[in-house]
């Protein structure tokens, strides 16, 4: 009868054990890990408060890069890197040899900024034409401008020496 209890409390001990470390567990994940926030949650947690401007009006707030019409296959140079007008050119393309589809390599630029096509860089949505972008697309032509075209390294430059008359 004895070891029949001490069995019977052995195992309720070890089934408290396993309850405990199951509702550890799930406590655990739920910080660690946590339920998916939903976007308008995550909206509602950035702090827009420092950037200038009301967001959504005066410069675009998309969290991934919405689906728009933008196609690689009409801008005038591949390499190249162009501003997304639809998305108020938060969003920015990088075409290159059409391994990333008919609208290349797409990126965000972080929320108050957006794609400046003069400089090929994010910049603070005050800085920036938005719609003067496809006018400047050309400047993907440029090898000096564009920051895909590969860079001569100086000791491929070649140098001329004058020759001196005698």
């Amino acid at each position: 009868m004895c070891d029949k209890l001490i069995s019977v409390v052995a195992f309720l001990a070890s089934a408290i054990l396993v309850a405990e470390s199951i509702s550890i567990h799930q406590t655990y994940e739920g910080y660690a890990v946590g339920p998916k926030l939903r976007q308008h949650e995550k909206e509602q947690q950035q702090d827009l408060s420092k950037i200038p401007g009301i967001p959504g009006k005066d410069y675009p707030l998309f969290h991934s890069v919405p689906p728009t019409s933008f196609s690689c296959k009409h801008v005038p140079a591949h390499p190249g890197i162009y501003a997304n007008v639809e998305t108020g050119c938060q969003a920015y393309h990088v075409c290159h040899d059409g391994r990333e589809g008919e609208q290349g390599a797409s990126f965000l630029c972080t929320n108050g900024t957006i794609f400046n096509q003069a400089e090929f860089a994010c910049d603070w949505w005050y800085n920036v034409n938005c719609h003067e972008a496809p006018n400047l697309y050309r400047l993907n032509l440029d090898p000096a401008k564009n920051p895909y075209v590969p860079k001569r390294k100086p000791e491929e430059e070649l140098h001329f020496v004058p020759v001196e008359k005698y």
